[in-house]
Formats: C-alpha cells, structure tokens, sequence
C-alpha cells in the first residue's frame, strides 16, 4: 500500500525554525541598540560625587535615593542586555576571516557584562549604609568588602568585557563589517573613561557609553544584514 502523505505536516517543521531564527535575530539586535541607550540613561542619572574616595562615593549614593536606585537599576539592565545581544554577534561573520575574534569578544563581553551587572547591586548597600551610619564607618565597612579575599574573581571579570569589545570591534572590522573607525573610537573612548576626572559626572557618562558603542553598531549592522535578506547567523 502507499502511504497517504500530508504536505502541511511536513512543511510545518520548515516554517517554526525560520520564525523562531528570525525572532531570535531581532531580539538579539533589538538588545544589541537598547544596551548603549539603557547604560546612556544609567550614566545621565548617576548621582554626581566630588573625588574617587571611597567616603565621597558613599556620600553620593546616600544623597538621593531615588537617582541611585533608577541608575543602578538602568545600569543593571543595560548590562545584562549588553550580554545577552553580544553573543548574536558572531553571526555578522560570513567567512574565516575575523571569526575567532569575534567569538571570544562576544563570550568575553557577555562574561564581563553579566558580572558587573550583578555588582550594581552594591549601589543599594553602599546606599543604605551611607544613610544609617556615620560616613567614616560606612567607608571602613565598604572597604572591607572590597578587600575580602575572593572579591577579585567576581570584580576582575569586568576587564574581560574591555577586552571582549576590544575583541568584537577588531573581528568585525578585519571581517568586513564595519570599519576600524570603530575600534578607533572605542579606543579613544576607553582611555578617556580612565584619565577623566569623576567630577565631571556627564562627560565620564559620556565615555562611558561611549565604550559600547560597537554593540549598538553591530545591532544596527545585524538589522541592515536581515534588511537586505543575507544570513545573519
């Protein structure tokens, strides 16, 4: 006997994993634009302090509760998407050429984001302490913390994210993708976070979203590439 066949049965398979990867490109370049914009707002909200002390840190963080939690919470998010949207990155790349870079960028830069987005939640108990207890004694207690024995492995993972974009901007330009305008102004961007006096709270804002500049580049590039009908992953 034949076996009957049911064409709509056999083209369902077909059609999900198309709808299902196309969803999972838009999320991704979706979250690759909304991380700059998100850690942006974070930056612009962050409560102004006078110097990098550990007291004048505090002090800011008590001074308005409201601005410190709505930072720490766009921050948080901000990174966390940061993360999610670096690992469609990769896909951008169609031939050898950039590959490896780009792969360890994006593992690196979703390691380091999702590390520093869990250490925001500092802000609240720096907060708090700030708030309750004498400003000497709130410094002394913050600085214990940081100085507890395995606190590098959580904190020091936030130099893998520097170097993962580093990474992601170096791989993409080599692929083809963008230019090394962008690894130029990441660059720039970077070392300008580092010598730019915490006093100056929009303009270190400024640099500091700055660094993320390549996610939002690649999110654009990522929506350009299913624009135009070519495979983004």
């Amino acid at each position: 006997m034949t076996p009957l066949t049911h064409p709509a049965t056999t083209a369902a398979p077909d059609v999900l994993p198309d709808r299902a990867g196309g969803f999972l490109r838009r999320a991704g370049g979706a979250a690759l634009i909304g991380s700059p914009l998100l850690i942006f707002g974070g930056m612009m909200t962050c409560p102004p302090q006078d110097s990098n002390s550990t007291a004048d840190y505090i002090t800011s963080l008590a001074r308005d509760s409201f601005l410190t939690e709505l930072s720490a919470m766009l921050l948080h998010y901000g990174l966390i998407v940061g993360a999610l949207g670096a690992l469609a990155v990769p896909g951008l790349i169609r031939g050898r050429r950039g590959r490896w870079p780009t792969v360890f960028g994006a593992l690196a830069t979703a390691l380091g984001l999702l590390n520093v987005s869990g250490a925001v939640r500092d802000d609240w108990w720096r907060m708090v302490i700030g708030q309750q207890f004498p400003i000497d004694v709130a410094a002394r207690v913050s600085d214990t913390v940081d100085g507890s024995a395995l606190m590098p492995l959580w904190s020091g993972t936030e130099m893998f994210a520097f170097l993962g974009l580093l990474a992601l901007c170096a791989g993409l330009a080599r692929a083809g993708v963008v230019g090394w305008w962008l690894t130029a102004a990441y660059l720039c961007a970077f070392v300008g976070m580092m010598f730019i006096p915490v006093n100056l709270t929009y303009v270190v804002g400024a640099a500091f979203t700055a660094v993320f500049l390549p996610l939002g580049v690649a999110g654009v590039r990522l929506f350009q590439r299913m624009a135009a009908g070519g495979p983004a992953l």
